[in-house]
């Protein structure tokens, strides 16, 4: 280097892997010992493009690779087959009660005075709410 320190050797395979386990670019640069600023620089001399553009193309590995792990669990742990069915499929685990034929839910309530009637009255009129 012309102002005499010595060029920071990257590991691309090693820089790679980071990505993958969607590692930050500190963290990134903490792996290499180096500052951040060094690693924008050598990812575009390496790559042809900066960071975050590389980044984004190289963590995908990563991604398919824990969704593979994923679906993998989901075969032997339920709660992985729930979570997948959740968050993938939109499943719900809400249940609504109804009438007969999906009709609104019909509720009788009795009450013993009527001081409680009154009251139950204009709850459900929606006062005092």
């Amino acid at each position: 280097m012309a102002n005499g320190t010595k060029q920071i050797v990257i590991d691309w395979e090693k820089f790679e892997s980071l990505c993958k386990m969607q590692c930050t670019q500190r963290e990134i640069a903490d792996a290499f010992d180096c500052s951040e600023d060094t690693i924008q620089r050598r990812v575009k001399e390496h790559y042809g493009s900066g960071f975050a553009e590389t980044f984004k193309r190289k963590r995908q590995g990563g991604l398919i690779s824990l969704r593979q792990n994923m679906l993998n669990m989901a075969k032997k742990h339920p709660n992985m087959a729930i979570f997948l069915a959740k968050n993938w499929l939109g499943m719900t685990d809400k249940t609504e009660i109804t009438g007969a034929e999906g009709s609104p839910l019909a509720i009788s309530i009795t009450v013993g005075t009527e001081a409680a009637k009154k009251l139950t009255e204009a709850i459900i009129e929606g006062e005092g709410t």
